[in-house]
C-alpha cells in the first residue's frame, strides 16, 4: 500500500460522503438531506465536496469542518486506501 503525504493530497476523501452529526452547524448551503433528517455535506455534479477549495485541494471551512472530517486521519489506514484507490501510488 503506498503512504499518502500531504504535499501529495489529491483530496480523494473529499469524495466520501460526509454525514454530519445533528448537533454541526454547517451553512445550509453546504449540505444536503440524504435520508429523513440526515444531512451530508453537499457534492458538486462531479462528485466532490463543495467545500473543497479545487484550486489548492484544501477545505474551505477548514476550521469548521464537520467532525468526521477532522477524524479522518492523513495517512492513516483509511487516507492510505483511498489514495491506493484513485491510482496515486
Amino acid at each position: 500500500m503506498a503512504q499518502a503525504h500531504c504535499s501529495g493530497c489529491t483530496a480523494q476523501c473529499c469524495r466520501l460522503t460526509a454525514v454530519l452529526a445533528p448537533s454541526e452547524c454547517v451553512p445550509s448551503n453546504l449540505t444536503t438531506e440524504i435520508a429523513d433528517g440526515v444531512l451530508a455535506m453537499a457534492k458538486s455534479a462531479d462528485g466532490w465536496c463543495v467545500a473543497l477549495d479545487r484550486e489548492s485541494m484544501s477545505c474551505g471551512i477548514y476550521a469548521e469542518r464537520p467532525m468526521v472530517c477532522r477524524r479522518f486521519e492523513m495517512a492513516g489506514p483509511y487516507c492510505s486506501a483511498i489514495f491506493d484507490g484513485a491510482g496515486r501510488a
